[in-house]
């Protein structure tokens, strides 16, 4: 990671930590899903890309702890975007980030889980984090957390995923790249094997 990328993730940090159990990993997982995206898109500004990939979420550190559980809720998904873009001003601001990449990953942040209310995504910049951040659910670490949080099988949260990036419209429209459509199909076809107990 580039040092000015690391600047980013350092003043980060501390809402990381205030924010859901696995969000430092999260955004280093999406920091690196959009490292590889940014090579198949060179005429993407890659320094308001992996701001938005490192800050996308801090959000949640300015919601209260007892309602981070239910982060899929549609209040709580709103709140995170809108104080996500908030924090990310004040961060950016603090590095000397020029003043028109802030003010463009502040409307990426604000927009990002747009799909999720039922709302569009208007930048083709947003669309890029967003497969950045669905590409978090094909590692392990990701799918071993959602098990234990949705309290569910591993075999019937394997089954669930591979509909949902087969068929969903939350998720399937926003996985375009090769790096990404390769990812998901090994993803899915290594976690196959291993349920089964196959190497």
């Amino acid at each position: 990671m580039k040092k000015k990328y690391l600047k980013i993730f350092l003043l980060a940090s501390p809402f990381y930590l205030k924010g859901r159990s696995a969000d430092k990993l999260h955004h280093l997982v999406v920091a690196r899903m959009m490292e590889k995206i940014l090579k198949e898109n060179p005429k993407l500004d890659s320094d308001v890309m992996m701001a938005v990939a490192l800050l996308h979420d801090i959000g949640y550190a300015k919601i209260p702890k007892h309602k981070i559980g239910s982060f899929w809720a549609k209040k709580i998904k709103k709140d995170h975007m809108r104080l996500g873009a908030e924090l990310a001003q004040d961060i950016l601001g603090r590095i000397n980030f020029p003043q028109g990449k802030i003010e463009r990953v502040c409307e990426i942040i604000a927009t990002h889980d747009n799909p999720e209310l039922g709302l569009p995504i208007y930048s083709y910049e947003a669309e890029v984090l967003k497969e950045a951040d669905i590409l978090w659910m094909t590692t392990e670490e990701a799918f071993w957390l959602d098990i234990g949080r949705r309290q569910i099988q591993p075999e019937e949260w394997l089954t669930t995923l591979e509909k949902r990036f087969s068929k969903d419209p939350e998720y399937k429209p926003y996985i375009k790249t090769k790096f990404g459509k390769g990812r998901v199909r090994n993803f899915l076809r290594q976690m196959r094997k291993k349920l089964r107990g196959q190497p």
